[in-house]
């Protein structure tokens, strides 16, 4: 505002001492006309009015008008009494009164115009957000700076007067750019680059610059600096997310990938994050109830985990465990959802060939059982059957039969052992027929074994 101020200062001398060489020279042309009107020799003189008309018009816009009228009035007046109201002479005056008027209405009228345009102008200056200079292009010195463009710098707009605008650059390879192409092109749109500030910290601006035609160029600036922070700051993250070690994708609100990182990209098989983005997530996962529970449980809580069948580019079948979370914006709107995914499909596997294990397990001890009353249905024939033989031989065959007997009830005693043992399997190691049938189904795994699948 400093400069605003010496501004408004020197327009107000300027115009005081208009104000003086107006009257000056109103009151010397006019006494020069009474002389070469009482000489006659007026047709000259007369003229020498138009220089203070022509002046107060311009300086004095809303008051031209009256002050031509005035000077009219009193040249009229002159003639009037010099030539004892000669009708030739006060005709010929009117006229040149009438002249004097019209050439004051002329200038007022434009010099009105260009206030406001300088109003306008200096408006626009002042009160812009962006910051604006104007700079000598031969010296580089800085004619004028409106207050955003010294606050931008940390300086006071008076400061520039001991500065050039080649002593704010950072980068002297930028700065020969920038004027390189000024130079050639005449006009430079946003060039994104550093300048000082007062006290020897650096900000980031977007400056454009336009040439003028008397050796001079305006430039505006907008600082952005913050905005270049928060690129930085994305950036960083942005990398974070691609080299992650962590499969990770966004989805926008209706359930479409926008964006996949390497290591979801390998995990899934594929070449190019374009075969992925713009298509929608249900194309890639087997169940797709799985996606109606993901969609109500993030419309609900905000987030959802668990395990999800995917597919992938070669449309094999894996297991992950999906980690997902609605992504809200500033005013708590969602704006897009993040999804992390971990590989467990060696996992899934290894219980999956566990559980037919055990029912592999299971069946065996069935049959067992079942083998041991196969067994003693014809052990009790023979043991009947002894006692046709004669008393040796069936005491023989009876102690053979004992000892079946007792091997076979020895049997029966590990079955039910077995059977508390595959109670135990059922109960902490294997899930629901249910779940096993559903994870076969969809990944297309089952295999029979045993007797039974012979």
């Amino acid at each position: 505002m400093v400069k605003q101020f010496i501004y408004d200062a020197r327009e107000e001398s300027i115009v005081d001492m208009w104000l003086f060489i107006i009257v000056n020279t109103t009151i010397l042309a006019l006494l020069i006309n009474v002389l070469s009107i009482s000489t006659g020799t007026s047709e000259v003189a007369a003229h020498l009015l138009y220089v203070p008309i022509a002046i107060a018009a311009y300086w004095y816009p809303n008051r031209g008008m009256i002050y031509s009228f005035i000077v009219s009035a009193a040249y009229f007046t002159i003639v009037f009494i010099i030539m004892n109201g000669s009708p030739p002479a006060l005709v010929s005056a009117l006229i040149k009164c009438v002249v004097f008027v019209g050439v004051a209405a002329v200038i007022s009228s434009l010099a009105i115009h260009m206030q406001k345009s300088e109003m306008k102008y200096r408006g626009i200056f002042n009160h812009t957000e962006a910051g604006t200079g104007l700079v000598n292009a031969k010296d580089l010195s800085i004619i004028e700076v409106n207050h955003r463009f010294a606050s931008v710098l940390g300086y006071n707009p008076d400061d520039f007067t001991h500065l050039t605008f080649s002593e704010l650059w950072v980068d002297a390879a930028e700065r020969d750019l920038f004027f390189s192409q000024l130079n050639k092109v005449g006009s430079v749109e946003n060039f994104e680059t550093r300048f000082y500030t007062k006290m020897a910290g650096i900000r980031w601006v977007l400056l454009s610059g336009g040439m003028l035609a008397d050796d001079t160029f305006v430039c505006a600036l907008v600082d952005i600096s913050d905005r270049k922070k928060a690129e930085e700051a994305l950036m960083i993250k942005d990398h974070a997310i691609r080299s992650s070690i962590n499969a990770i994708a966004m989805l926008d609100l209706d359930y479409n990938i926008t964006y996949v990182n390497h290591s979801l990209l390998k995990l899934m098989g594929g070449y190019d994050e374009r075969e992925y983005t713009g298509k929608r997530a249900r194309d890639f996962i087997r169940v797709h109830k799985s996606i109606d529970e993901l969609r109500a449980a993030l419309s609900e809580r905000g987030n959802w985990m668990g395990e999800l069948i995917l597919q992938k580019a070669d449309k094999s079948p894996f297991y992950v465990i999906l980690s997902a979370n609605m992504v809200y914006d500033d005013n708590g709107k969602p704006v897009c959802i993040m999804a992390s995914f971990i590989d467990i499909t060696d996992r899934k596997q290894m219980e999956m060939a566990k559980r037919r294990a055990l029912e592999q397990i299971e069946k065996n001890i069935e049959q067992f059982a079942i083998l041991g009353d196969h067994i003693r249905n014809p052990l009790a024939v023979i043991v009947g059957l002894t006692s046709l033989a004669a008393e040796e031989l069936a005491n023989k065959i009876l102690t053979q039969a004992r000892e079946i007997d007792r091997i076979i009830t020895q049997l029966d005693m590990g079955w039910i052992e077995s059977d508390k043992v595959r109670e135990f399997i059922k109960r902490y190691y294997m899930l629901g027929a249910e779940e096993i049938a559903q994870d076969e189904a969809a990944t297309g795994s089952r295999k029979d074994t045993g007797p039974a699948g012979k």
